[in-house]
């Protein structure tokens, strides 16, 4: 019989065996332990993520706050149902339009390019920890308008949330400390905007504009959204860049042609994010009664939503555990979709095209020692976080 969960440390090592087995045997599997579901078929995974009337964010986006309950849903935008959701969203969504972010290129690529002094001098960079991780974080503060300054911080809180522990049943004691010194920190920033504002179009600025339930947004709440931000923006796009630089080294044959022809480098780090998706899932809670498959979900029951697993789905995807960037598909599920399609795609996509176009031209035969690479082992957001890659 199969047996699933988040957190079960199988799972965590490597779950695409067992997401398998779920998409075949259990498609809409239940939870036992936590009285909820889990989806892995692609279709299910879609439709339920154009479904808020009957798959809500409200209850938390986390396995920790929709299943185990470990952690207490906050006010985020990730967390909001439309119509709130759609307004709040259209609110702050200037910085991360396509126009806004491409007028980034130009820092991005000299960002990168001076990681790349520096790995030159020396003949090695750390692909995750010295270039992707300071790379999302400078690109977050410039987004959010924090001081770059203080962006290690930001990638220090980011790491200790998202790690998970041997028995943590989403969230250890350290993870929800280092949320809540973030928010602290974030309810500071949005303090000093009333004080003194800064520019008008800002993602703050809008915050500060916004009424939800007829009423302003406190310096908490605002500090929760921004959170929800700081941790989109300087977590899962490492992890596919560092999936890249790794499937790439692994597909010589595909890295080379990458390298003779850097445009199709966008096509390929979506195939990336299709084969190795950073965001294992997002939860939603059951708003009202329904049946999928036989299954009958009942209001108030958590769900997850295995986008890594619908990703690898044999009914959407020929060969889905072949690694191939000359597949270019309709529809993948890296970045969500609906209303919750993550805001920072542009941002993501971005990074993800401008690291691989520098790394391919200054040094398209990078070496790397798979014994060194190290993995992040979490129920939620898998990938490398550290990943040494030599260069000459």
């Amino acid at each position: 019989m199969i047996r699933y969960s988040p957190f079960l440390p199988e799972v965590i090592e490597d779950p695409y065996p067992i997401y398998r087995r779920l998409r075949e045997e259990a498609p809409v599997y239940y939870l036992e332990d936590f009285d909820g579901w889990a989806l892995s078929r692609f279709e299910d995974n879609w439709r339920a993520t154009e479904d808020p009337q009957t798959f809500s964010s409200t209850g938390g986006t986390t396995a920790a706050q929709a299943l185990s309950k470990v952690e207490p849903p906050v006010p985020s935008v990730n967390q909001l149902d439309p119509p709130d959701h759609t307004r709040l969203r259209q609110a702050i969504r200037a910085p991360f339009a396509r126009a806004q972010v491409a007028a980034l290129e130009p820092e991005v690529r000299a960002f990168v390019r001076r990681c790349l002094d520096r790995a030159a001098a020396t003949g090695e960079i750390d692909a995750v920890r010295e270039l992707a991780d300071p790379l999302a974080a400078f690109v977050a503060c410039e987004l959010l308008d924090l001081p770059q300054q203080d962006a290690p911080r930001l990638v220090a809180w980011v790491h200790r949330y998202t790690r998970n522990e041997p028995g943590d049943l989403g969230r250890s004691a350290d993870a929800l400390a280092a949320a809540r010194e973030m928010n602290e920190y974030l309810a500071e920033h949005a303090q000093r905007w009333r004080r003194r504002p800064g520019r008008p179009e800002s993602v703050v600025a809008a915050f500060l504009a916004f009424e939800l339930a007829g009423r302003p947004l406190t310096d908490l709440e605002i500090a929760s959204h921004m959170q929800t931000l700081v941790i989109g923006g300087t977590d899962t796009t490492p992890k596919g860049i560092g999936a890249a630089l790794l499937r790439l080294h692994q597909h010589p044959e595909q890295r080379a042609g990458l390298a003779s022809e850097p445009k199709r480098i966008p096509a390929a780090f979506s195939e990336v994010l299709r084969y190795d998706t950073p965001t294992q899932f997002m939860a939603r809670s059951v708003a009202r009664d329904v049946e999928l498959h036989g299954q009958k979900l009942r209001a108030g029951q958590g769900v997850l939503l295995l986008f890594a697993a619908a990703n690898r789905d044999e009914r959407e995807f020929a060969e889905p555990d072949r690694f191939d960037i000359n597949r270019n598909p309709r529809r993948i599920l890296s970045f969500g979709h609906g209303a919750h399609v993550c805001l920072g795609a542009h941002v993501a996509r971005l990074e993800g095209r401008v690291v691989l176009e520098e790394i391919l031209a200054r040094f398209p035969a990078y070496g790397l020692d798979e014994a060194r690479l190290v993995r992040r082992r979490a129920d939620q957001i898998q990938g490398l976080v550290s990943l040494p890659i030599q260069v000459s």
